[in-house]
């Protein structure tokens, strides 16, 4: 509990920092047995956060600082963004499949091929992954968990022969994603897009 005397106690030991005067910081917490156990996690983290030295505000994250910011970040806001297939992604942003095509500079065939888990992972580029995770918003992490997700609906024939439905409930047959590009009808130029 932060009670106004123990809030003028911070206050007053900060100041005896800030003069030098050592013996007034002891004496603070000498003089106030109630309040100490408070008064030494407050010194605590005054001293774990730097205390009064100036912060730069310029200063530029180390990248392992920043990877590990960005980890951080995912772990506590992966329940809001955790999408189980891109389905789920794509309807979370409210998109038809045309309009997802269209904005990706894909064709429909295509987007639905990764609808379908058809399109293998590890035939997309990090580029390629940057690209996509960018347009929904989203991580590259959350983009490749709803394409490792996506897997196509299985509808079942009753007249099929158990071998024909076995195969059925296998899915589409996967391919990279460079191949679903050159056999799609995306114009020169968006294939090219892709491609780079």
């Amino acid at each position: 509990m932060n009670t106004p005397e123990l809030r003028q106690l911070k206050m007053a030991w900060i100041a005896a920092k800030e003069a030098g005067d050592t013996q007034a910081q002891v004496r603070i917490l000498q003089e106030y047995p109630a309040y100490q156990d408070e008064l030494i996690d407050f010194i605590a983290g005054y001293q774990a956060t730097g205390g009064n030295e100036a912060v730069d505000q310029n200063a530029s994250l180390l990248p392992l600082t920043r990877r590990a910011l960005t980890s951080a970040f995912e772990r506590v806001f992966e329940s809001q963004n955790a999408f189980a297939s891109l389905t789920e992604l794509r309807k979370s942003r409210n998109l038809n499949k045309v309009a997802t095509a269209r904005g990706l500079r894909l064709s429909v065939d295509v987007w639905n091929k990764f609808e379908n888990g058809a399109i293998e992972l590890v035939s997309l580029s990090q580029r390629q992954l940057e690209k996509l995770a960018q347009f929904f918003q989203v991580s590259i992490d959350q983009f490749s968990n709803a394409l490792n997700g996506s897997q196509p609906a299985v509808t079942l024939n009753r007249r099929q022969t158990r071998e024909a439905a076995s195969q059925a409930q296998q899915g589409p047959k996967k391919q990279s994603f460079a191949e679903a590009i050159s056999r799609s009808t995306m114009s020169k130029e968006d294939q090219q897009f892709w491609q780079e």
